[in-house]
């Protein structure tokens, strides 16, 4: 029951997403610009994540970003066993960016991202898949034309899939 609401939200958030591309399309000339690919390192439910990304803009407002990243991993104790928990993720979002000042702007993202959890412990393996909510914000300093410096937080499926990072943006430009 759970997974079927779950299935249903992210639907419905992809179809915002989606209503609000192409009402951004409508009002603007839409075309895809300013390309970027960057990094991240940061702390999540699970120890120290990596996150790759990439994306673009759509309008001035609008654009898009696909990312994978891995939420570490961690391992504890449990009696006389070891257990260790893991996950990772790939998806994309819709973004809106929002400048500040000449060069400091802030940003939210919204999309849809696929969600894998591992468990491990003595003889036995453990793992789940599913296709989860990602929602975001933070902010970009430009600090020379051709890279930025970035601090995100975003929530890929509610209590886990918490990760605030800080990385590196360089455009393709």
């Amino acid at each position: 029951m759970q997974r079927n609401s779950t299935t249903r939200a992210v639907l419905r958030a992809a179809a915002v997403v989606i209503a609000l591309a192409a009402a951004a399309g409508a009002q603007a000339q839409v075309s895809f610009s300013k390309p970027y690919l960057g990094g991240s390192v940061g702390d999540t439910d699970l120890g120290t994540g990596i996150r790759l990304f990439g994306g673009g803009s759509l309008t001035n407002i609008f654009g898009i970003e696909g990312q994978i990243a891995s939420y570490g991993s961690n391992k504890y104790q449990n009696g006389a066993y070891t257990y260790k928990d893991s996950a990772w993720t790939a998806g994309a979002y819709g973004t809106a960016s929002f400048p500040v000042a000449t060069s400091l702007s802030v940003f939210g993202k919204l999309g849809a991202h696929y969600f894998k959890m591992k468990q491990t412990g003595p003889g036995r393996s453990y793992s789940d898949g599913s296709v989860e909510l990602g929602i975001g914000a933070g902010v970009k300093w430009q600090f020379v034309p051709q890279a930025a410096l970035r601090a995100d937080f975003e929530n890929i499926g509610g209590s886990g899939g918490d990760m605030i990072s800080i990385g590196l943006q360089f455009s393709l430009n």
